[in-house]
């Protein structure tokens, strides 16, 4: 049976307007999933600049500890260089469409951190300024970098005395409690690996362990450095640095000598061994340095970076640890010296 014209002509267009529709429909949802997808790459990578950021302010706060003063000016250039790649990425169209009022906030902070981390590069780069004034600085410049990357996301290791920003003395207790997504204490025991850093007994590993309330303790060890604390736990992964300031620096002696020294006769040994008496600490420390002083001079030149670094005095010895580091055309070759002073 034959259809009349018009109802005929009625039908294709219903059906070519469904078509149109449906082509509309998709093309909307393809342009919003291309929309949120670019949101998401650029939260994802902001926020992965952003932790990266922390680490390697971190990393030099733990390398100025340790007297690797050459790693940590490089660490800290190194997080300078992400500054501007992390601004770019606040002012995106797609960071103000995911994050809102916030990407304008961490724009601003960005900017303010950048002349942080410059002036804590001029003071570590000065060969004028103390070493308890370059630790003050990039105490400050870690603890901002910290807390701008806070905004971009919730923290999943987080230390019940936040006042610190990680930094502590030797015999100091610390706790840490562990979240999840939602910011709600996570209840799944967690996977905790903790690491020292350039050498340095930072954190006694044998005080790591988890309260019975789920926290995570552990008590710093007796040398200046740094330590990492890892933790995988309610389905997420999280980094932090603490950093030690090691034993109290006494006047006259160089950072981290041993102060405790009793008078007496004690034995000095480096490929050979010989007798010293300690009339007096100051003369003996002196002593010691000039030592170090004419091994470095062997190694003298712009591409080599030395290191000195005191062990407790135990009651019957301490040793003394000289490394250097060269560096030519990107390869690299290290050596440790270890001199042992042992009561006799």
């Amino acid at each position: 049976m034959l259809q009349p014209m018009g109802r005929l002509r009625s039908t294709t267009c219903a059906r070519n307007g469904q078509r149109t529709r449906a082509a509309l429909a998709a093309l909307v949802a393809a342009v919003l999933f291309a929309v949120a997808s670019a949101r998401a790459q650029v939260g994802s990578t902001l926020r992965a600049d952003l932790d990266a950021l922390v680490e390697r302010v971190g990393m030099a706060s733990a390398a100025a500890l340790s007297q690797d003063t050459a790693a940590a000016s490089a660490s800290l250039a190194d997080a300078r260089g992400l500054l501007p790649q992390l601004v770019t990425l606040a002012r995106d169209p797609a960071a103000a469409q995911e994050l809102g009022p916030l990407a304008r906030r961490l724009a601003g902070r960005l900017g303010a951190l950048q002349r942080v981390l410059e002036h804590a590069q001029a003071a570590l780069d000065s060969p004028v300024t103390r070493a308890s004034r370059r630790m003050r600085v990039l105490r400050v410049a870690y603890s901002g970098s910290m807390r701008v990357a806070a905004l971009a996301g919730k923290p999943i290791l987080v230390e019940t005395n936040s006042r610190t920003a990680g930094f502590h003395h030797p015999g100091d207790q610390v706790t840490f409690r562990v979240l999840g997504p939602d910011g709600a204490p996570c209840t799944e025991t967690p996977t905790l690996v903790v690491e020292n850093q350039f050498g340095a007994t930072a954190v006694d590993l044998s005080s790591v362990h988890q309260l019975a309330d789920g926290t995570i303790a552990l008590t710093m060890g007796d040398e200046a450095g740094g330590a990492r604390v890892t933790v995988t736990a309610c389905g997420r992964s999280s980094t932090r640095l603490l950093f030690n300031y090691g034993p109290k620096a006494v006047n006259g002696l160089p950072p981290g000598f041993p102060a405790n020294l009793p008078t007496g006769t004690y034995a000095l040994s480096y490929a050979a061994s010989g007798v010293v008496s300690i009339l007096g600490i100051h003369a003996f420390a002196r002593a010691v340095v000039t030592a170090f002083q004419q091994v470095a001079a062997a190694y003298a030149s712009p591409e080599c970076s030395i290191t000195v670094r005191y062990s407790p005095f135990d009651g019957s010895s301490f040793t003394a640890t000289f490394s250097v580091t060269c560096t030519v055309d990107g390869a690299s070759a290290s050596e440790t010296l270890v001199f042992r002073v042992r009561r006799i």
